[in-house]
């Protein structure tokens, strides 16, 4: 399996929620086309980006929510050229000119169905011009832009969006347990110094959420209330505490995993903090990194990259204990117990968008990663099936996948109906 490959597709820099910043993404290199600032701009979007868009908060504005805004200030001061950190430099003006378009009622969307679950079409409408740029199968997958009905740009077509999975992610489903272990083991010096420095990035935003409290204060009531030093409960407040500030628009990038930047957290922070209370070597917690990150790769591949059940949880949190595991110097078959003790805890946790209380959930996959770890070192081994989950890895990410795919299908039409009743564009 070609690893850097997979390093540079599954594992990249995000600055806010990755949905609204593909919609940002979008709008941007529409806009880009456009003789002027777009009059108006409508949004289609498959439901999982609507919902998970929402709610949640942009980076660098003052509490304010939503695709439509992120649509519009992508267009206003977006630079598509940066990716998912297109809005990194939006400033006051910018800001003042999206509210305004959507007070004016300027900015609209619509979801649609039969979409990739990774869709976004941003349509730029000014007097004698309409830009439409989506957005297809990975939140930075640029497929097309069409001005006045000319194509104007056709980006390369994602395996993915073939059908197929790419070719490091076909490779991964296919392996054991024992073989992911192995491959996390054999990171090239240069992959290492990317793990690493996605683990310094994202240990730098939970500082920021344990100085003070950002959204709901999640990670820093739980830090300000620990009677001791305790690791466990550490975790759960970091973790808790970079979400808080993500989810409330804090302008700063963190390191993703698998599309998003939620699982980056839940991936990265139980074993960056534990390599640091453990006086683990860099190349101990880089190993450790690859491994967290092959684990929520692989059940990502099998549940799809947006789905009705909480990734952060069942993908991230089982790669977290896996690393965790890998630092407590485990075996890999306790690594795989691990993991599979998470899918036990928290299978049934469903993802009902992006918000502010999305970082009680990744507070909740790192501790019962922090859990699993303790399980699958010091308690006993998980030798029988229990309900869907057993101790092989392979069987749990089909089941997962199969639960998600089949078993929660209605879920997501369920949510949308009820988030539909909620105002949606303000803090």
């Amino acid at each position: 399996m070609d690893l850097h490959a997979f390093f540079n597709n599954e594992v990249k820099p995000a600055l806010g929620c990755t949905e609204p910043g593909a919609v940002a993404f979008a709008a941007s290199a529409g806009a880009s086309y456009l003789a002027g600032p777009p009059k108006h701009i409508h949004l289609r979007l498959s439901a999982n980006i609507y919902k998970n868009g929402q709610s949640v908060g942009i980076p660098g504005t003052p509490g304010l929510k939503g695709n439509l805004l992120a649509a519009a200030l992508g267009a206003i001061g977006g630079d598509h050229e940066k990716g998912l950190q297109s809005l990194e430099n939006i400033d006051e003006k910018c800001i003042s000119k999206a509210t305004e378009m959507l007070k004016a009622g300027s900015l609209t969307q619509e979801v649609l169905q039969d979409t990739p679950n990774v869709y976004v079409e941003v349509e730029l409408i000014r007097q004698g011009e309409s830009v439409t740029a989506v957005v297809a199968h990975t939140h930075d997958n640029l497929v097309e832009i069409i001005r006045n009905k000319q194509t104007v740009f056709e980006g390369q077509e994602c395996e993915s969006g073939s059908g197929r999975l790419p070719a490091y992610l076909n490779e991964l489903i296919h392996m054991d347990f024992a073989q992911l272990w192995e491959l996390a083991g054999s990171i090239s010096p240069e992959d290492e110094a990317f793990l690493l420095k996605g683990a310094t990035m994202n240990m730098e935003v939970a500082e920021k959420g344990l100085s003070k409290p950002w959204g709901l204060g999640s990670g820093y009531v739980t830090a300000e209330n620990m009677q001791q030093e305790d690791l466990g409960l550490m975790i759960r407040a970091w973790s808790a505490a970079a979400a808080d500030v993500r989810m409330d628009g804090g302008q700063w990038p963190v390191m993703s995993s698998a599309g998003s930047g939620n699982h980056g957290l839940t991936a990265i922070i139980p074993p960056a903090l534990a390599a640091r209370f453990w006086k683990r070597s860099d190349r101990e917690l880089a190993e450790a990194l690859a491994l967290s990150h092959l684990v929520t790769g692989a059940v990502k591949a099998k549940t799809g990259r947006l789905t009705p059940v909480c990734g952060c949880s069942i993908a991230a949190g089982a790669g977290a204990a896996a690393a965790l595991t890998r630092l407590a110097q485990g075996t890999p078959a306790q690594a795989e117990q691990a993991s599979a003790f998470v899918l036990s805890s928290v299978l049934g946790m469903i993802c009902d968008g992006a918000k502010g209380t999305c970082a009680l959930k990744v507070g909740t996959a790192a501790g019962e990663a922090y859990q699993g770890m303790l399980l699958a070192t010091k308690g006993k081994p998980m030798t029988s099936q229990q309900g869907i989950i057993g101790p092989d890895f392979t069987g749990n990410t089909t089941a997962v996948g199969e639960l998600s795919g089949i078993g929660f299908a209605a879920v997501d039409a369920v949510i949308l109906r009820l988030l539909d009743r909620q105002p949606s564009g303000t803090a």
